[in-house]
């Protein structure tokens, strides 16, 4: 816990003996483990008090804040993918069928910038597809060596990093444009 001591107390300390103002001093680092019988300290753990109370107040306001601010975005989140999915749905692509300009008018799923995830050496894109079927459905349109290779660096280049969809999708975009230019277009 952060103590903040008022610098007037200085002036009530002052003509306090030397042993007195060490004695808390040593309360004050060892509070609330240490306590004396001077009146100062006295007045100073009361006050010491009074701002924990004020500051654990302050804190769990500030938790209610951004539950509440977290569950809105989190239903306005998980109304954005229902209709990303129903869209993606209605197209009904699958990676036989699906051509160059249909690749760039499915719309992405990279609205929901909240989802982010950890580069770890077990990370996958299928158990981000197991989580989030929108992203399995858009990850289909691009050819299977495009995905494992995208995966592949993705994990070597940002091990460690998060990311969020955007940034998967671009890389995996970056990978179809390497992928298109080293195959012959193909």
């Amino acid at each position: 816990m952060k103590i903040l001591i008022d610098p007037m107390l200085a002036i009530l300390a002052k003509d306090l003996p030397d042993n007195d103002k060490a004695e808390i001093l040593m309360c004050i680092l060892e509070y609330p483990a240490r306590d004396c019988d001077l009146s100062l300290w006295r007045y100073m753990r009361q006050q010491i008090d009074r701002d924990a109370q004020k500051y654990r107040e302050k804190c769990d306001r500030m938790s209610e804040n951004g539950r509440k601010r977290w569950a809105s975005k989190s239903d306005t989140i998980n109304s954005k993918s229902e209709v990303i999915e129903e869209k993606i749905d209605k197209q009904n692509i699958n990676k036989n069928n699906c051509n160059e300009s249909e690749r760039r008018n499915v719309l992405p799923i990279v609205e929901n910038s909240v989802d982010r995830f950890q580069i770890t050496d077990t990370f996958s894109f299928s158990e981000i597809g197991r989580l989030h079927p929108s992203f399995a459905n858009y990850i289909k349109l691009y050819l299977p060596p495009i995905v494992t290779r995208a995966e592949k660096t993705l994990k070597q280049k940002r091990i460690g990093q998060w990311v969020n969809f955007e940034q998967i999708i671009e890389w995996v975009e970056q990978e179809r444009i390497f992928y298109t230019q080293n195959h012959g277009g193909k």
